[in-house]
């Protein structure tokens, strides 16, 4: 995700110890970042933040090389405040990464009040040894390929915990023998803003932040449908495995048993290629 104006920047006043810390202030200015008006455990909200915070925080330690390509493979998260009222972060820590060479990172956020509101643990990897450009350029005239869809049934927003229907990008629970599948669109007309009130980004695939926020939707519907109430998730783990390319279908695998919808795995894949894991805790 990339906000649109480059000379915006989510984390300022920003102070490197001797360590290699990073301690930073967050723009709470929800004008500039739309996001921030939702609850800050929302999944859009926690991938925002963590990418906002994260990427900032790095370029000030000097960790992010221009030059080379990079990419999240792995990331944990904790939320901490979970009352209707929860305060949004306002400063935060990035841990020393004592290896430069790699691209992993840990990071706090507390609210005004000192307040725990996020942990990440981010994993990275840095392609050095690999023609990026010509391999992103032939995996995604792979998905490209396949048929766009003529019509796409996403499930009314209020079935997935949305207000308006641009914000839905599922369709509703399909029930199999042993889980449950949603199938998913993320098109690059209204996948972003203008046209979506809260994700930005490049443009050039699925983010992360749209993944996770597909997630809650599937989860939110799963959870309804075993009795259980709309909470936001408390933690999650997510592993990037392949890009999800936008203006196609994909699919949604949650692979939990219905009675145990407190913990909730799920599989992302499109076209024949497995393309992320995904563990939600209520």
């Amino acid at each position: 995700m990339v906000n649109s104006d480059p000379t915006i920047h989510f984390v300022h006043d920003c102070l490197v110890t001797d360590d290699g810390a990073v301690m930073f202030k967050c723009d709470t200015d929800s004008t500039k970042w739309p996001w921030l008006s939702l609850h800050p455990a929302h999944s859009i909200a926690v991938q925002s933040v963590n990418y906002f915070a994260s990427v900032g925080a790095s370029f000030v330690a000097g960790r992010l090389d221009p030059q080379k390509w990079s990419a999240l493979t792995s990331l944990q998260w904790q939320t901490f405040v979970h009352a209707d009222e929860a305060l949004p972060a306002t400063h935060g820590v990035m841990d020393p990464q004592p290896d430069p060479d790699k691209a992993d990172y840990a990071i706090s956020l507390f609210n005004a009040q000192g307040t725990p509101v996020y942990r990440f643990t981010g994993v990275g990897v840095v392609f050095q040894n690999r023609d990026f450009k010509s391999w992103r350029a032939k995996a995604r005239a792979e998905i490209m390929a396949l048929p766009e869809p003529d019509t796409f049934r996403y499930a009314a927003p209020e079935a997935v915990g949305a207000l308006h229907p641009v914000e839905s990008f599922v369709t509703e629970l399909i029930e199999k023998k042993d889980i449950s599948i949603v199938r998913a669109l993320v098109t690059s007309a209204t996948g972003f803003m203008p046209s979506h009130p809260y994700h930005d980004g490049s443009g050039d695939h699925v983010n992360a932040g749209h993944l996770c926020d597909a997630a809650q939707q599937a989860a939110h519907m799963l959870r309804h449908q075993t009795g259980k109430n709309a909470a936001y998730p408390v933690a999650g783990r997510v592993n990037f495995k392949r890009y999800v390319e936008l203006d196609r279908p994909f699919e949604i695998r949650l692979e939990n048993h219905l009675t145990e919808a407190d913990r909730i795995s799920m599989s992302f894949w499109q076209g024949e290629y497995h393309c992320a894991d995904l563990v939600l805790q209520y």
